[in-house]
């Protein structure tokens, strides 16, 4: 991230992605020095296709809208694939330039399939709703969370080594079994998958530490869940 850039006055730094994040939730705007014109971020987006289909929607949102549009996801209201992906990428250039440590948590709920095959889509969606509740309790306020695709959460956490990230990761395995998580009438207790990758420890690209916390992920459901895994 270039200080003073546009990058910057979009997400900020650290403890500040928390802080917007917490931001855009509750009143559904990030508070900036300089005023930046919705539109002009939603015409950016439809030109990369990033938000392709959506152009007769943009017309009627208020300027909360759009930028929860563009940077959160609409069920779990925390930061979406695009937004995490053009994070973790930038704090890991960061991180490699200061000599700082950057590790990766990727953790899926090992019964969502099941609910959702038995229960229904509403009932699935309430976990992961449930669950992004539970993970902005557990995090740091300098730990960054999303939801990296429908099934799969991802938690960035700069200028952290892998043994403290196995630390939280290790904490939040064990404290949700304890948890009811539902945004319906019947709470429902699940358990998680975890996989943990590290930089400088597994890789230093952006792109192979994500596919390796995602393999990691995998493999701790194979054996059978509830469990946290580190990359090879």
């Amino acid at each position: 991230m270039t200080r003073g850039g546009k990058e910057d006055a979009l997400f900020g730094r650290e403890s500040l992605f928390r802080q917007k994040l917490d931001q855009l939730r509750t009143t559904g705007e990030i508070k900036r020095k300089q005023q930046i014109d919705p539109m002009a971020r939603v015409r950016e987006l439809e030109q990369s296709s990033l938000l392709a289909g959506t152009h007769g929607v943009v017309s009627s949102q208020t300027p909360q809208d759009l930028q929860k549009l563009t940077l959160l996801d609409s069920l779990t209201e925390l930061y979406n694939h695009d937004s995490i992906m053009r994070i973790f990428k930038d704090e890991l250039k960061r991180s490699r330039r200061y000599k700082q440590n950057e590790s990766l948590i990727m953790l899926k709920i090992d019964q969502l399939e099941q609910v959702e095959q038995s229960h229904g889509k509403l009932v699935s969606d309430s976990l992961l709703k449930g669950l992004s509740n539970f993970l902005m309790k557990m995090i740091r306020d300098v730990d960054i969370p999303a939801r990296y695709d429908a099934t799969h959460f991802a938690v960035v956490l700069p200028n952290t080594d892998l043994k403290g990230t196995l630390v939280l990761a290790e904490r939040i395995r064990s404290k949700i079994g304890f948890e009811r998580i539902s945004e319906m009438g019947q709470n429902w207790s699940v358990t998680v998958s975890i996989g943990v990758s590290a930089f400088p420890d597994h890789s230093p690209s952006p792109d192979e530490l994500i596919q390796k916390a995602v393999q990691a992920c995998a493999i701790a459901r194979m054996q059978g869940g509830d469990a946290v895994y580190v990359s090879q």
